[in-house]
């Protein structure tokens, strides 16, 4: 495709016209669509987390574990909400500057803030979670195998969540440069 093609084919992409009414009405928190998807998930995640706390204590044993074991996965637990609300609060004021660099700046010191309690968040959550299922077990070599492929699991998880914030991370400081960069010319 020729690049004059490519840019008549991008001009003739009808955009979705909105109103000044609708674009205040969007600005608003109740109304914003990508907050309104952030409240509905976490609505979700918040009723199973709840659901499993109701349950996990007669259904995986937790009568029969220590307090201190019971606490790890409550607190493990609390740390993935804490996660969520934080994320919640993160979306919500995206842009906060006088400028688009100064507002490229903060959103990047939020987004590494973001990005050591997502990582964290879930390292908490997997140790709480391998704790309290393999406190008081006795091993045998299938149940060591299972345990090694649950581990290998997380850490898979983990380095992918780590990489995936890295690169962010890398994206934003390169427009951020390419912004300063293009300002001091």
């Amino acid at each position: 495709m020729e690049l004059d093609q490519l840019k008549s084919a991008w001009n003739a992409i009808q955009t979705p016209v909105k109103t000044n009414n609708e674009l205040s009405a969007m600005l608003i928190e109740s109304k914003h669509p990508v907050l309104k998807d952030i409240r509905k998930q976490f609505a979700i995640e918040i009723v199973g987390w709840c659901a499993f706390l109701v349950c996990y204590y007669t259904m995986f044993d937790g009568d029969q574990k220590p307090l201190l074991i019971n606490i790890l996965l409550i607190v493990s637990m609390l740390f993935a909400l804490i996660h969520n609300v934080s994320g919640y609060s993160f979306a919500k004021y995206l842009v906060n500057g006088s400028t688009i660099v100064s507002s490229l700046e903060r959103y990047l010191s939020k987004v590494r803030a973001y990005a050591v309690v997502s990582v964290l968040s879930r390292i908490i959550l997997m140790t709480g979670f391998l704790t309290f299922f393999t406190y008081n077990i006795s091993l045998t070599t299938s149940k060591y195998i299972l345990l090694a492929v649950v581990i290998i699991i997380f850490l898979i998880q983990l380095g992918w969540l780590s990489q995936l914030w890295a690169k962010r991370l890398k994206i934003l400081t390169t427009t951020i440069k390419d912004f300063t960069s293009e300002g001091s010319n």
